[in-house]
């Protein structure tokens, strides 16, 4: 893309420099830092500075205050993971407490001219807890009824794995390789297999075939579980072909906003009713177990909190618990430390008129995104629905040593206009500029289905403590999944009641709640 044409594009950044950050840059110098606000309303600069999180990781101790208020739970973290468990907690005594000034984390829901779009999960599947979730809140997800298509090497392949090979533009010995790697793929037996996959990179699986196979998983992979093929589980890629294969996408259901449709209705519906029990912009900094109490300090207004709680669920990532809770048993902790997370940005580009609607998720190997949705597919065909805007989410998944490129301004321009530059080279009709670009940057919002995390490092990080329970999506798997997030936030409200009763039973309730079964 030439320079003129890519400033003349409005590109706004906006999201979490570094997701990892519990801390407001207020709390304390951070040296040599030189951010400041250029006060040009473009692009949007949101998120914390990159060297507080060092100073978070490097263990800064702060001046802790005795307790000045108390509640039977608190909840850390306003994503949907923490919005379901303060819903389903219900009219107890619980508080909430993000870091943000909105409430979403990776299922967050934005819009453009009153057209809303997704920022991260794009969808669940009819009947998992994510959907039983949205029924329960009067939100009735629509199905998605497309198989993924590939567009690669100007050529469009609308079902790829089932339908689709022969028509690859690759030579035949390619399209043989892709054929025999999906035939050995289907004979495993991933009940009987399930800790012997788990265990091994799916390199063990494409390695032997063309390239181009592993290119494809190199591409599906990131985008799903934040993993390539050297460092996906294999039993996590089986799964997933084995999936397409038997018709599992079919059951895919969403609506514009992706799952952050879900977290909207859940603010729409909590925040009347309980809005002095979820404090936005409310930063944790440390949780301090006690014999018969958890002592929780944030950071909000200007000033240092703290909170004597009875429960506590734990709605943040491995790597943020593991640099608050203090005294976790030294195994659990390296196995916290030992959970990978991936950089994530996703770029939304808005067009005024039609420039793709011809699937809803599309694969696109070999370029600088791993594939894009149309926002708004399973209503374009509502009677009375008329598309104000083609409004296409490109997932952007970056490997963790590019995980810097997010916290530069001009490195996220320059990003996006790549992702832009590849989709207008895809196919001759994408030549179109666009209205806008909006990209949207996460520094560790979706952790990495290693080879192992799904069998034994996640069980053994996630583990209960007595009054503090995980239930963030790495407790659960195979890998990041808003159902798994809404699952476990649902054991946690029957684990805190057992807990705040005095009842027994609440460790082997949460423990049986991360037993890994079968696919």
């Amino acid at each position: 893309m030439s320079q003129s044409r890519r400033d003349f594009i409005k590109y706004v950044v906006v999201g979490s420099v570094a997701a990892g950050c519990p801390l407001n840059a207020t709390l304390a110098a951070a040296p040599d830092s030189g951010a400041s606000d250029s006060g040009a309303p473009e692009p949007i600069m949101d998120g914390e500075h990159f060297e507080v999180c060092h100073q978070v990781r490097d263990h800064h101790v702060f001046d802790l205050p005795a307790p000045t208020k108390k509640a039977a739970v608190v909840i850390i973290g306003g994503g949907v993971a923490g919005l379901s468990a303060g819903y389903f907690l219900g009219d107890k005594d619980w508080l909430l407490l993000e870091k943000e000034d909105h409430y979403g984390g990776n299922a967050y829901e934005e819009e453009y001219a009153g057209q809303p779009f997704a920022t991260g999960s794009a969808y669940a599947y009819k009947g998992d807890d994510g959907d039983q979730l949205a029924n329960a809140l009067g939100l009735k997800l629509l199905p998605v009824d497309n198989p993924d298509p590939t567009i690669v090497n100007k050529t469009f392949v609308p079902d790829t794995w089932k339908a689709g090979l022969d028509q690859l533009p690759y030579p035949k010995d390619v399209i043989a390789s892709f054929k025999k790697f999906r035939d050995a793929i289907m004979k495993l037996d991933l009940k009987k297999q399930m800790m012997e996959l788990d265990a091994q990179p799916f390199t063990n699986f494409t390695a032997g075939y063309a390239p181009e196979v592993a290119m494809w998983w190199d591409g599906y992979g990131p985008s799903n579980w934040g993993a390539t093929t050297e460092d996906t589980s294999a039993f996590v890629a089986v799964d997933a072909l084995q999936g397409l294969m038997n018709g599992e996408d079919a059951k895919r259901v969403i609506l514009p906003g992706g799952l952050g449709c879900i977290t909207h209705r859940l603010v729409e519906v909590m925040v009347p009713k309980y809005k002095e029990r979820m404090q936005g912009q409310a930063a944790v900094v440390a949780v301090v177990p006690a014999a018969d109490s958890v002592n929780v300090t944030y950071f909000r207004a200007g000033q240092l909190t703290t909170v004597n709680a009875k429960a506590v669920i734990m709605c943040a990532p491995k790597l943020i618990a593991s640099r608050l809770i203090s005294d976790i048993p030294a195994e659990q902790k390296a196995a916290m430390h030992h959970t990978r997370y991936a950089p994530y940005p996703v770029v939304n580009v808005i067009f005024d008129k039609p420039v793709y609607n011809r699937g809803y998720d599309t694969w696109c190997p070999g370029n600088s995104f791993t594939d894009f949705i149309v926002a708004d597919w399973t209503v374009r065909n509502q009677p009375g629905y008329v598309q104000k805007n083609n409004i296409l989410s490109f997932y952007t998944p970056l490997r963790e040593y590019q995980r810097a490129t997010l916290l530069r301004e001009e490195d996220c321009k320059s990003l996006a206009a790549n992702v832009l530059a590849d989709f207008q080279k895809a196919l001759p009709e994408f030549n179109v500029n666009p209205l806008e670009v909006r990209i949207y940057r996460r520094g560790h919002p979706m952790f990495m289905a290693t080879p192992g995390q799904f069998t034994k490092n996640r069980i053994a990080a996630a583990r209960p403590l007595d009054r503090i329970y995980f239930s963030n999506a790495d407790s659960g798997g195979p890998e990041s999944l808003t159902s798994e997030s809404v699952r476990l936030s649902n054991v946690a409200a029957e684990w805190s009641a057992l807990v705040l009763a005095g009842k027994p039973g609440a460790k082997d309730l949460a423990v049986k709640a991360l037993q890994a079964s079968g696919a």
